[in-house]
C-alpha cells in the first residue's frame, strides 16, 4: 500500500514537473499572464462643468439694514471669474416683500454678495 502511494505521489510530481506533457507550459502561460503588469490608461481631461447650481441663500438688503433670501437657481459660467445670472428674485423674510434683481454677467456667487 506504502509502496503505491509512493508511485502515485511520484507520477504527480513527474507530472507537475512538466514531463512530457503540455501541463507545465500552460501552468507557466498562467503564473506570467498573472503576474503581468497591468495596462495603463491615459487620463482624460478635467471638463469644468458649464452650469453650476447655487443653492438658496441670504444677501444683505441694500438700505434696510436685513437679509433677503434668494432661492437657488443654476447660473452659466463663462470664465473662472464671471458667471451668466438669470433673472432673480429675492424674498424679505421680514415684510414678504419681493425684490426682483435683473439678468447679467457677474462674479461667481462665491465671490459676491449680492444677488
Amino acid at each position: 500500500m506504502r509502496r503505491a502511494g509512493a508511485l502515485i505521489g511520484g507520477g504527480l510530481l513527474f507530472l507537475q514537473a512538466a514531463g512530457g506533457t503540455g501541463l507545465g507550459h500552460a501552468v507557466d502561460q498562467i503564473n506570467g499572464a498573472s503576474t503581468a503588469p497591468v495596462p495603463t490608461v491615459a487620463r482624460r481631461p478635467v471638463v469644468r462643468p458649464d452650469n453650476v447650481w447655487v443653492p438658496d441663500r441670504y444677501i444683505p438688503v441694500p438700505h434696510g439694514g436685513s437679509l433677503a433670501l434668494v432661492p437657488g437657481h443654476w447660473e452659466r459660467r463663462l470664465s473662472d471669474h464671471e458667471s451668466y445670472v438669470p433673472p432673480l428674485s429675492a424674498i424679505n423674510p421680514a415684510d414678504g416683500r419681493v425684490r426682483t434683481f435683473p439678468a447679467g454677467v457677474r462674479p461667481p456667487a462665491e465671490e459676491r454678495s449680492g444677488p
